[in-house]
């Protein structure tokens, strides 16, 4: 086969499992979140508890039609497209049957499934994933696609609270080869993109929006001052009598969130801080900084303990959540009714999530051995990049995480799947030592996994 023909079937396959991505979630898996942030892009009204971007980019897609349609349209497009641009390049540079990683990728029924909720997570991925697949091809004559790439990064930036994590090696990455040829100029260079991100994030999401200020940090303090009681530490509220709050720890506290069993009764602790902060002109990082300094133990038991269900690493079972097929109730008209095909999606990520490859702990364990590996591949900058992202976007989720959703970890297991699928296509050039050394974390995530499932 020649070359022009694999390209024009790997274009046509794009093309076919988008459709069928389309026709599986049409118009998009409805959340509460999704609900929230529809009636945002209706008013034009924001608040912070979600970043705005998502409800500002949702009312400029309204322009297109009502509804999910136009996000999950966008998604699918995004998606798919950077796929086929990554497929494309791997094909005309390694060959046309390693191309079919990419579209390997693409097809599993995880991230396949994910794409289908309108929500900021899918929506983040899919920015970055165009924005590696701009910075792939901008490599060849068409280096001017690069410059397409830095927008994508910075909206990308803005969706989540952690999600400069994600996008720092990929703007790193942007730069000029120049900008991180040694040890002091990727420190400097880092320095400068962080200051970067953090400010058109600001920009984005609080001067040019304006949002209502719901402080969602009060969230992540709550979770993090029951967490420290519930593992034996002290009663760190500055609002709650010891006994209160054990009554509220008890009730409401669980390591995978805070709130689950019994949300309307749970959310006076967490209000409570908010009112008193406001009341004192107390910083919310400042409380939350002197709690975990006053009980560092508990608190790193609690962190621990939920960041093992976030990564899924040395658990006894997995949550239902691989693939939403919710219809939250509404006012504004949105729907999803699951088909057949919806069904098979998810049927299908249920079994891949409960097998390592479904696990955020194994893909990141698989980032982790591409930065060993990737010093001696000629795609070293990309492969690093993507591994970078995929290890500092999935271990901020050891600090900043309140919940345990599979969603926020799809950009993860994305980013250390390509830089695997790039680093396959030389891993001819490694000693057989540097091999060992590159699995050696990936082994030893496998054993934990599969030994949580026989624990349980």
């Amino acid at each position: 086969m020649n070359l022009r023909s694999a390209r024009a079937i790997l274009a046509s396959t794009c093309v076919l499992f988008a459709l069928v991505q389309i026709a599986a979630f049409r118009w998009g898996v409805i959340t509460p979140d999704s609900v929230v942030q529809y009636g945002q892009a209706l008013s034009g009204q924001y608040d912070d508890w979600h970043p705005p971007i998502t409800a500002w980019l949702w009312r400029q897609l309204l322009r297109f039609g009502t509804g999910g349609a136009p996000f999950l349209l966008l998604d699918v497009a995004l998606y798919w497209g950077a796929i086929g641009l990554i497929a494309d390049r791997i094909a005309v540079r390694h060959g046309v049957c390693w191309a079919a990683a990419p579209m390997l990728i693409g097809m599993l029924p995880i991230p396949f499934g994910q794409i289908g909720a309108i929500l900021k997570d899918p929506l983040m991925a899919c920015l970055l994933l165009m924005a590696v697949a701009l910075l792939v091809r901008g490599e060849e004559a068409r280096g001017w696609l690069r410059r397409f790439a830095l927008p994508l990064i910075l909206v990308a930036a803005a969706t989540r609270i952690n999600a400069p994590f994600a996008a720092l090696p990929l703007l790193l990455l942007w730069l000029p080869q120049g900008w991180t040829m040694s040890p002091g100029r990727i420190v400097a260079s880092a320095s400068i993109a962080i200051a970067v991100l953090l400010a058109s994030g600001w920009t984005i999401n609080q001067a040019m929006l304006r949002p209502h200020h719901s402080q969602p940090i009060f969230s992540l303090i709550n979770f993090d001052l029951a967490g420290i009681i519930a593992q034996g530490g002290p009663n760190l509220y500055p609002t709650l009598g010891t006994a209160e709050a054990r009554a509220f720890t008890a009730a409401c506290y669980e390591p995978k969130l805070y709130g689950a069993r019994d949300a309307d009764h749970c959310a006076f602790p967490e209000d409570s801080l908010a009112a008193y902060a406001a009341r004192s002109g107390a910083s919310p990082v400042g409380l939350w900084l002197s709690a975990i300094l006053a009980a560092p133990g508990p608190y790193l038991r609690h962190r621990l303990e939920h960041v093992d269900l976030n990564w899924r690493l040395a658990v006894a079972g997995v949550p239902d959540d691989a693939v939403y097929m919710m219809s939250e109730p509404n006012p504004f008209g949105l729907r999803f009714t699951p088909n057949v095909l919806t069904r098979a999606v998810a049927g299908a990520a249920r079994a891949m999530a409960w097998s390592p490859l479904g696990r955020p702990a194994t893909w990141l364990a698989v980032a982790l051995g591409l930065l060993i590996a990737a010093p001696r591949l000629k795609s070293r900058p990309l492969v690093t990049a993507l591994a970078a992202s995929a290890l500092l976007y999935g271990g901020a989720y050891a600090v900043v995480s309140v919940s345990t959703d599979l969603r926020y970890n799809l950009w993860t297991m994305l980013a250390a799947m390509l830089g695997l699928a790039f680093a396959l296509v030389e891993g001819a050039q490694l000693s057989r030592r540097r091999m060992v050394a590159a699995s050696a974390p990936l082994l030893l995530v496998v054993m934990l996994e599969v030994g949580g499932l026989l624990a349980g």
